[in-house]
């Protein structure tokens, strides 16, 4: 515009700004309205990992939802990142493709193992398509109601599996927790 004031001697200038009276929080707030849920919901996903690995995640996923991505997205990358996203040792959120066998069969232990479960998943993929990645997961689902925990799926939007192990009596309140975080999550495959 600097160019076309000069040619044409100051008339494509604008008045200034009216002041406002809306505070930088009530701004961010109209911007990010999910950013205290996904940080809400993050956390308590994350609930039993160390305290510093726990901070670092959230607020990856608060920075890339700050960026301009979905609450789901923001989510989904910025904790099934390889380098930079969650560690195999404290895995709370699984990530399959729709024939991803081999990294459920891969990943699963770690996340029983996170979750506080001391038994091994029994699942062995033997190659054959005999069941498809809903019922498997609707069968590890069920295995997990033996230690009172569930398995839940989120709604990232894609085809893959996104899910997470949460305690049987706190389903709904994870629930909830997604739903405040503009995210939808459910005990059954959307």
């Amino acid at each position: 515009m600097g160019i076309l004031d000069r040619l044409f001697g100051g008339r494509f200038s604008l008045p200034p700004p009216e002041e406002t009276t809306v505070s930088d929080a009530a701004i961010m707030r109209e911007l990010h309205p999910y950013r205290s849920g996904l940080k809400a919901f993050a956390q308590a996903l994350l609930t039993r990992m160390p305290e510093g690995e726990r901070a670092r995640l959230v607020r990856r996923v608060l920075r890339i939802y700050g960026s301009g991505q979905e609450p789901a997205t923001a989510l989904v990358e910025g904790l099934l990142d390889a380098d930079k996203g969650q560690k195999l040792e404290h895995l709370a959120l699984l990530g399959v493709d729709w024939k991803g066998f081999d990294g459920f069969e891969y990943l699963v232990p770690y996340l029983v193992s996170a979750s506080g479960v001391k038994e091994t998943y029994p699942y062995r993929h033997e190659g054959t398509l005999t069941l498809s990645m809903s019922q498997t997961l609707a069968n590890f689902d069920q295995w997990l109601a033996a230690f009172d925990k569930r398995y839940l799926h989120l709604d990232s939007g894609g085809d893959e599996y996104i899910g997470f192990i949460a305690e049987a009596d706190q389903v709904e309140a994870m629930i909830e927790l997604a739903r405040q975080a503009g995210l939808e999550a459910h005990l059954e495959r959307f």
